[in-house]
């Protein structure tokens, strides 16, 4: 600044709050579901896409089509699939999970609600485990998410159940503190 100017805010003549408002974390929310939405839209209308392709096909900037990615792949709804070199490639993840109402827990949504307890395992596994059909578990499944319990990853192309973590939990540690006694769990095997 040159002598004898200064620096001052630019006030609106309503005498209201400034001219520049910082987006708030509702506004940052509703911008990120609204790229959800466009980035969902674009997914359902081919299997699998270029991370570039998505963002010309959607308008959005890189850093707004990764932050909307980075959402649907931490709930589940897009998985990121084997690219060729450094392009990174998407698709709509698909558990199999039928979308049910909320009702309350059947005894196999429990079964394999207790099941899940500290572990991951796909459905196949888990109808061996707990002598159900692949259907029922699928079913018993469905019925967890449509209450919230449960996340899926994929490896490959095989889906890994695992029950979410309640808010503020915070995982047993696997080794005891110096002096203290474990309070792990212990694991049965059939």
């Amino acid at each position: 600044m040159h002598p004898g100017a200064h620096r001052h805010e630019v006030q609106p003549k309503d005498g209201g709050e400034s001219m520049f408002n910082p987006p708030t974390l509702e506004d940052l929310q509703e911008t990120r579901r609204a790229n959800e939405k466009l980035v969902l839209a674009a997914l359902e209308s081919k299997p699998e896409w270029v991370e570039t392709e998505l963002a010309k096909t959607t308008g959005l900037a890189l850093s707004h089509l990764r932050a909307a990615l980075a959402s649907l792949l931490d709930q589940g709804r897009v998985r990121r699939l084997p690219g060729t070199g450094t392009r990174a490639v998407y698709g709509l993840a698909d558990p199999g999970l039928a979308d049910v109402p909320a009702t309350p827990l059947t005894e196999n949504a429990k079964k394999v609600r207790d099941y899940l307890e500290g572990r991951a395992d796909s459905a196949l596994y888990m109808s061996d485990q707990l002598r159900l059909t692949r259907e029922e578990v699928m079913a018993a499944l469905s019925l967890l998410n449509a209450h919230g319990m449960i996340t899926c990853t994929f490896v490959g192309s095989l889906v890994i159940f695992r029950l979410k973590e309640a808010p503020g939990a915070t995982p047993e540690p696997e080794v005891p503190a110096k002096g203290g006694r474990s309070s792990a769990k212990k694991q049965t095997t059939a």
